[in-house]
């Protein structure tokens, strides 16, 4: 599975999709469900996939990686969020900055690269909060 997010090209295996069952998958809504109660005290609002710009990692470091501080594989956590975006679970929302302001996007991705819903475009948003950065 192959998809890009502002000319970034992006490979997530065709298995992780196939083990989530996302073939044929259409959101339900605009943004998927956000728990409040994982940043108490922080507003939660709804942000335009194409307002967050791009994350730009080193050549050769894939956006999807095992997590060497949670000792969780890539595989495990992608499939999780893929199936919470199937379910509609409640998953915790991303976190963005304002944007530089010479950007040509409003927002930077700062916490959450995983949960921004670029595989479909019919889910055109992202649940997020305004971290102090």
């Amino acid at each position: 599975m192959e998809f890009t997010h502002h000319g970034l090209p992006i490979v997530l295996s065709d298995d992780w999709w196939a083990e989530a069952g996302m073939a044929g998958f259409t959101p339900s809504s605009t943004a998927y469900h956000s728990d409040p109660r994982t940043f108490p005290g922080q507003r939660i609002f709804e942000v335009r996939i194409e307002d967050i710009g791009p994350v730009r990692r080193a050549p050769g470091v894939g956006i999807f990686n095992d997590s060497p501080d949670t000792k969780v594989a890539a595989r495990e956590r992608v499939v999780a969020i893929l199936l919470g975006f199937r379910s509609g679970a409640a998953m915790p929302p991303v976190q963005v900055v304002k944007a530089e302001p010479l950007s040509s996007h409003s927002y930077k991705l700062v916490h959450g690269t995983h949960r921004v819903p670029r595989h479909n475009p019919k889910r055109t948003r992202s649940s997020a909060y305004s971290g102090v950065r």
